[in-house]
This record gives structure tokens, sequence and C-alpha cells, in this order.
């Protein structure tokens, strides 16, 4: 199950039209500090993230975030049955990740939705 808009946005670069997907991402604001950690309460919000599928290296599940959700340290406003995928992006050195609201098969399919190729760069 997702819990995505399907707007996307289209920005005129300087070569290429590029499109933006949006998705819902889960934001870790834990305080980590040193000292405590082991006694640290998670905490975690939701917000919006905008991807540009042109640089999606690959999709994976990310199965801890059942379980947090399970234990209720994930915002109320999520069901049970929802899914969490792990977005890892690749834009010239650097690499990020963002959790988002999704299964891997249905981010895969909003990102094969927009393109003829069947397969994500990697």
């Amino acid at each position: 199950m997702g819990c995505t808009s399907q707007k996307r946005v289209f920005i005129r670069g300087a070569r290429k039209l590029k499109t933006m997907m949006r998705f819902i991402e889960i934001i870790n604001r834990t305080d980590f500090n040193p000292r405590l950690e082991r006694t640290s309460t998670p905490r975690f919000a939701m917000g919006e993230v905008w991807i540009n599928e042109k640089y999606v290296v690959n999709v994976r599940p990310a199965h801890g975030y059942q379980k947090l959700l399970a234990e209720g340290h994930l915002p109320s406003d999520l069901d049970a049955d929802h899914e969490f995928s792990i977005v890892s992006l690749n834009n010239g050195n650097t690499t990020t990740s963002h959790v988002v609201v999704g299964s891997v098969s249905f981010i895969g399919e909003r990102l094969e939705g927009s393109k003829k190729r069947k397969l994500l760069k990697g």
C-alpha cells in the first residue's frame, strides 16, 4: 500500500525536461546524545520529499520500519499495513537515501510509469 500522490512536476532545465516525483518520507528526529544513546527514545516525523527520477539508483525494502510502526514509534497517521522502502539516489559523488512510504513494487511502478525502460539504473 502506498501513501503518495500521483502529482509530478516538470522542470525545464538548460538541456532536458526533468521529472520530479513527490513521496512521503519518514524523517528520523531521534536525539542522539552520545552519553545517553541507549536511553534515547526514537522519534520520527513525516515529510514531503521530491525525487528526481533520473538519479534513482535502487529501491529496496526497509524492514525495520514495520517493527517501529508496530511499536508505535512512527506517526499515528500511518496504518498498520503500510510498507516502507529505501530509495537511494546518486548525484555525481553524493549518494543519499530516503525512507519513503510505499512498497518496493509500488515505488518501482511509479518510476517505470514515467519511463519506457523496465529497469532502474544500477
